[in-house]
């Protein structure tokens, strides 16, 4: 064999037997990370679940992925939205976070991170960091910074919001700043 020949074929031959002296190693990296391990029940992709009221849809749930627990009826949600519908099943507020929890028991449900609540009667967004729903007071609120954003680009900006369900008494606590219009 040439030398050109034994500088092709040489680094092929011992990385093959590095390869193969490796297999017999034993190996004990996890291949999940803690959180993951810690699971004891399924742990859904593409989640699409309902909430209904007496056989009349409420909600929409969806998350991109869905951590659920043996013991608790609590699923952590990933990449998560939220649609509200009325007594007619037509959409009146979408929330979005980058994760959630939502209580199958009591349908608390909690957006985390970057949330946007579109108000689809009006088209205003709602933006904050974290907003609650409570199906039993029929209400949602944040107690973080919020701001709102109408249509006309009108802003308003305070510490924290309520409003009911139905989205007909929305109100921003302790505005601050331009209640201005965005150019």
């Amino acid at each position: 064999m040439s030398a050109r020949g034994l500088r092709v074929w040489l680094p092929m031959v011992v990385a093959f037997g590095g390869a193969l002296g490796a297999c017999n190693e034993l190996q004990n990296t996890s291949v999940a990370d803690e959180f993951m391990e810690g699971i004891d029940a399924p742990v859904v992709w593409g989640m699409v679940s309902y909430i209904t009221t007496n056989g009349v849809r409420q909600a929409r749930v969806r998350a991109d992925t869905a951590f659920t627990y043996a013991d608790s009826a609590k699923i952590d949600l990933r990449v998560m939205s939220v649609d509200f519908y009325d007594e007619g099943g037509v959409e009146r507020a979408t929330v979005r976070g980058e994760r959630g929890e939502w209580n199958q028991d009591t349908d608390l449900m909690v957006a985390r991170g970057n949330v946007e609540l579109l108000v689809h009667s009006d088209s205003s967004v709602i933006r904050s960091q974290e907003i609650h729903y409570d199906p039993q007071s029929d209400r949602i609120w944040s107690d973080s910074a919020t701001s709102r954003t109408m249509t006309d680009g009108t802003v308003t900006s305070g510490s924290a919001f309520e409003s009911d369900i139905e989205f007909t008494n929305i109100r921003i606590l302790n505005v601050r700043g331009d209640a201005g219009r965005i150019f």
